[in-house]
């Protein structure tokens, strides 16, 4: 891979001031140790990017490659796409093929959770809303449905003896990335989710506090926050930078 300038980054993020689908695309960066930054954007600048045809596909998270010259080179979009380059950057995609799709289902499974929720919750006022999970979390809802299945992955792990209490192997993937992020997200807006998952699901929890007690993940997010703090007091400022390897992009 080419050298890169010191200063430079890897690649940049383009998302909202806050977690979200690019969660794990930060964290993955942060945990490989590789330079990355931060572009912003608002609600209002997505609405008028995405009504102008300036968005990649829909919306973000995107990612912009960097090359060796600190330049833009191209421009990837599809979340489970960004975060598996970042992660092959990060180091933290396998390698093995079939860790690789062990990986990529997690993750794809994610998506389809998140679709289960947004059609049993889309145009609903909140109380129809509150109805319509409560009928997911019960023990034949497509909601648990999906936290079984997780379960037997992580349980098939172990069976593989995988220690660690992962999906895939001893380390943190792209996968735990995916899936902490998108249920400790799921966890703060459905208040029941955490009782039911530490009733027949701990092993679950345990992945997102695995991740989330990560000592670089936490640095990086003790980061984010002044970010995201100094990007509300000044939104015309909505690039920051984060030191780390620098690993340009080719074509």
């Amino acid at each position: 891979m080419a050298e890169q300038k010191a200063d430079c980054s890897s690649l940049a993020v383009i998302y909202y001031a806050f977690g979200g689908r690019a969660e794990p695309l930060r964290n993955a960066a942060a945990l490989g140790g590789i330079s990355f930054e931060d572009r912003f954007i608002t609600q209002e600048q997505q609405k008028k990017a995405k009504a102008e045809g300036k968005r990649r596909w829909s919306g973000p998270p995107e990612v912009v490659v960097i090359d060796k010259d600190g330049k833009d080179l191209v421009t990837i979009a599809q979340s489970n796409t960004c975060l598996r380059y970042v992660g092959k950057l990060a180091g933290i995609y396998p390698e093995n093929p079939v860790q690789a799709a062990l990986a990529d289902e997690v993750a794809d499974s994610v998506e389809d959770v998140f679709g289960v929720l947004s059609a049993a919750t889309a145009g609903k006022d909140e109380e129809e809303k509150k109805s319509a999970v409560g009928e997911l979390l019960k023990d034949d809802g497509s909601f648990t449905y999906w936290l079984g299945k997780f379960l037997c992955r992580q349980q098939e792990a172990e069976k593989r003896g995988v220690k660690s209490g992962l999906f895939v192997g001893e380390e943190i993937t792209t996968a735990e990335l995916k899936f902490s992020a998108s249920f400790g997200f799921m966890l703060t807006k459905i208040p029941p989710l955490k009782g039911i998952m530490e009733a027949k699901y701990k092993p679950l929890l345990k992945i997102i506090e695995t991740v989330n007690g990560n000592e670089k993940i936490k640095a990086f997010e003790e980061q984010f926050k002044k970010n995201t703090a100094a990007f509300k007091e000044k939104p015309e400022v909505g690039t920051f930078k984060y030191a780390g390897t620098a690993k340009p992009g080719s074509l």
